[in-house]
């Protein structure tokens, strides 16, 4: 499993920012624009078991904020889930109120 995340850097050639996706662009992904288009269900691309998020990922209403980001690897992370664990279920769950979350993490 592949998650790509990749973020808008400024670009020294010219003004404004610059994707350069280097050898992702012969995966076979679908680009459009130098985007790789996402199901934007789990944010799963064209090809299984890679997901894209981020500045890179593309679909209709998009807006490129990092609190979007955190929305798509949210949701592409309870897709690798299924991936890793077919056999488990999916169980989501607050730090702030699962006292076996706090105690994984030392919280008292």
């Amino acid at each position: 499993m592949i998650l790509l995340l990749i973020m808008l850097m400024p670009s020294s050639h010219s003004f404004g920012l610059k994707i350069e996706l280097g050898p992702i662009s012969e995966w076979g992904l679908n680009l459009e624009n130098n985007l790789i288009s996402v199901n934007t269900e789990n944010f799963e691309t064209s090809v299984p078991r890679i997901f894209a998020v981020g500045d890179i990922c593309s679909y209709p209403g998009k807006l490129k904020l990092i609190l979007s980001g955190f929305h798509e690897a949210a949701l592409a992370a309870k897709k690798m889930f299924t991936y890793c664990h077919n056999d488990k279920k999916y169980v989501f769950r607050y730090t702030t109120s699962s006292k076996d979350i706090q105690e994984k993490l030392g919280v008292k």
